[in-house]
């Protein structure tokens, strides 16, 4: 068992240390805990050891890389947690190409998670293999299992290498070599030779490229490098301009409805233009309910009205936490310290990098057109700085006097800068003149820009000389991008007195294999207006650009629902977001199962594995009983010694083809201390007797077989039963007449 150990010991630290280049900072403690675990089967004297210990060993593994319990993966009872640990594999395996190297575990738990198994399962392997003296077997593994994360990370090849080659030599030094002088003698041999294989490795005078460029391997088929997209939120209109190739920035999973995903809100307009005008309420871990502020309406907090999220960052750096409507809970350990800022929006104390994976639930509004049109304009005191423009705010929303109050501060020298706008306020006044509630008035103005205005999308505006930017767009241009249409819709509903902001985010995207698949084109500002018992519900003034499932604005999906909003029948539209609501909800529920209804994957693997043993077992009884289909005594006798040797064979006993029948009987006696005369002694009468002694010679060598079988059957255990009843031993030479 020394000696294993030892031969272990080199290329286990080499493994380690390989795949802890990839990380930072290390988990040293984890690390050596799984390699610990990994050699203990391989220290065992025999394989009937090594087998539980090596399935208590992967328990435990499984618990320090994914935090499962090992009785939580037992048959039956694995539903819950298996699924999630392949999921967490092949995303963590993958981010290893999309993640920039070193990668710190605690933001990336599933590449923590497959590097601490990787590490098991090299070092189990090796360890086996050397404990079943394979030395050629565990040195191509070691190689694999070193060389697989230097093809990740471009720094230290040559030392790695060295390593390499230590690990390799190391293990046939110490299984091969015998006396203390050929160990030292073997030692300084192996220095010399790795240190003259790292030399000409540093040499760059022999070839311009390799003949095999192996630190460029990628498992996967796709670039090692990931493209990073950066996105200035608050506005800008000088003109904007896309890539031509689109990059994903963002994999949403989770809702089947098209929704805009926001990754902050523009609050403040000031010096012609919106801006962040965000305060922490919180700074804690990513694990936790969003606080939620006043005006945050009593439905927000009902799970029932809560759409979850399962979000990927892709290509996109950012520190904001992108989700859909506002947050409500979060589930992201991987993001670190979160800043829980106002408006429900949602920073990380660092950017988020590729294969950043984090879990929210949002409460997104879904009224029906209706239901707006009945909300009253009660504005709370929460809502002032929302009707803010220029630092000066508006009257709400059908306040006695409003107008005129307005009009005096538009023409008030003083406020200058404000007064600009009057334009504006000109313009909501005359596309609202016919319109009773603020939803009425809200739907009137995004009618504009979408439909009757005359508007059109265009990325490259002409710039304003004299006037401010949404002046120009809304009464000169009228030509402009989505920063443009959401930042003058908000300004003119916050002159007539109405709650808004510019939301700034994405729009859905595309939905394909049950995934949102979103990318830097789909990058997009929308207006959000506040309404009591709704929140603020999203509209979209832009025309072309994306559309959401709400049925309310003129931006939904619906184009029923849209038309039926152009002729003011909000009762028709409502029927219709109902409707297409229960269809959704059909073929959701019909096309998934719930948690109680997942099948336990080991479950399922262990009746299968059932079903082969069986398979088998019963397999080998037909081909042994169908030789016994014959009129021919002499064939039945060497039916009865096929059988017995075939049994012989499952239980693991060597068999030769030119075995006889006296080197059978002893067999038997060695192997089994049983006594075997009686059968081989019929068998030989009726093998080779006279013909009128065969026919009765053949029946009784059956029947000493099946006494024969019983006295051996009664020596074993159980285990070694089932082993021979699923051994394929007996067919290896091979169907034997």
């Amino acid at each position: 068992m020394a000696r294993r150990f030892a031969a272990c010991l080199l290329p286990t630290i080499a493994i380690g240390g390989a795949w802890l280049r990839i990380e930072a900072p290390h988990m040293l403690g984890e690390t050596l805990a799984v390699a610990t675990l990994a050699l203990v089967p391989a220290l065992l004297q025999r394989w009937r050891l090594r087998v539980p210990a090596l399935v208590g060993a992967a328990g435990g593994a499984l618990w320090l890389s994914f935090g499962s319990q090992p009785w939580e993966i037992l048959p039956f009872r694995d539903e819950h947690v298996l699924e999630p640990i392949l999921e967490s594999l092949s995303l963590g395996v993958g981010d290893y190409y999309g993640v920039v190297l070193p990668f710190d575990p605690l933001r990336h738990p599933e590449m923590q998670s497959v590097l601490l198994l990787a590490i098991f399962g090299f070092v189990a392997l090796v360890a086996l293999l050397i404990a079943s003296e394979r030395p050629f077997s565990a040195a191509a593994v070691t190689i694999g299992a070193i060389g697989w994360p230097a093809t990740l990370l471009d720094a230290g090849a040559v030392s790695l290498g060295a390593v390499a080659l230590a690990a390799v030599l190391w293990i046939f030094l110490v299984l091969r070599v015998r006396t203390v002088g050929a160990v030292a003698v073997g030692a300084l041999a192996s220095v010399l030779l790795i240190a003259g294989a790292a030399w000409v490795s540093t040499v760059t005078s022999f070839t311009q490229q390799a003949a095999i460029e192996w630190e460029k391997w990628d498992f996967r088929g796709l670039p090692a490098k990931a493209l990073g997209v950066r996105f200035v939120w608050e506005a800008n209109y000088d003109g904007i301009s896309f890539p031509p190739t689109k990059t994903d920035v963002l994999e949403i999973e989770g809702p089947v409805r098209a929704e805009y995903w926001r990754a902050s809100t523009l609050d403040l307009f000031t010096a012609d233009r919106w801006l962040e005008e965000l305060f922490p309420r919180l700074i804690a871990d990513g694990d936790r309910a969003v606080p939620l502020d006043r005006l945050a309406p009593r439905r927000a907090r009902n799970r029932r009205n809560w759409v979850e999220q399962r979000v990927t960052v892709k290509a996109l750096v950012d520190d904001r936490v992108v989700a859909a409507g506002t947050p409500v809970a979060l589930d992201g350990p991987s993001l670190g310290t979160v800043f829980y800022l106002s408006g429900g929006v949602l920073g990380a104390r660092h950017s988020l990098g590729a294969g950043t994976r984090y879990h929210v639930w949002s409460y997104v509004p879904n009224p029906s057109p209706a239901e707006l049109a009945a909300a009253p304009a009660r504005y709370p005191d929460e809502t002032r700085r929302f009707l803010k423009v220029w630092g000066r705010s508006s009257p709400p929303f059908g306040a006695l006097g409003r107008e005129a109050r307005l009009a005096a501060l538009l023409a008030d020298p003083q406020y200058a800068a404000f007064g600009a706008y009057r334009p504006l306020y000109a313009a909501a006044r005359r596309i609202t003149a016919e319109t009773q509630s603020p939803y009425a008035a809200v739907l009137a103005i995004e009618s504009f820009f979408r439909r009757t205005g005359g508007f059109r999308y265009d990325e490259q505006p002409s710039r304003p000389l004299d006037l401010p930017p949404l002046v120009h767009f809304v009464t000169v241009s009228k030509a402009g991008y989505c920063q443009h249409y959401a930042g003058a819709m908000a300004v003119m509903l916050r002159l007539l007195g109405i709650p808004s902001r510019v939301a700034v985010g994405f729009t859905s995207g595309t939905f394909s294999g049950g995934v949102w698949k979103v990318t830097d084109h789909d990058a997009h500002a929308w207006v959000e207006a506040w309404f009591p018992g709704h929140g603020w519900v999203p509209f979209d003034p832009t025309p072309g650009r994306g559309t959401f499932a709400g049925i309310y604005s003129y931006a939904s999906e619906n184009a029923q629902a849209v038309a039926a909003l152009g002729r003011g029948d909000l009762a028709r539209s409502a029927a219709k977001r109902d409707g297409a609501l229960a269809r959704g909800v059909d073929h959701t529920t019909s096309g998934a199962l719930d948690g109680s209804q997942k099948p336990s994957l080991l479950g399922l693997a262990l009746l299968l594995a059932m079903l082969w043993a069986l398979l088998v077992g019963i397999g080998k009884n037909v081909v042994r009983r169908a030789r016994y289909l014959t009129h021919d005594p002499r064939r039945v006798a060497t039916a009865s010694r096929r059988e017995l040797e075939a049994f012989l064979q499952d239980q693991g006993i060597a068999i030769p083809p030119s075995t006889t029948l006296q080197s059978l009987q002893h067999t038997i006696h060695e192997e089994l201390g049983l006594d075997g005369r009686s059968f081989t002694a019929t068998a030989a009468r009726a093998r080779f007797g006279p013909p009128a002694d065969t026919e009765q010679g053949a029946r009784t060598t059956r029947r000493e077989l099946r006494a024969l079988l019983r006295r051996v059957r009664s020596e074993l255990s159980l285990w070694a039963r089932f082993r021979g009843f699923v051994s394929l031993r007996s067919f290896r030479n091979g169907w034997q007449e």
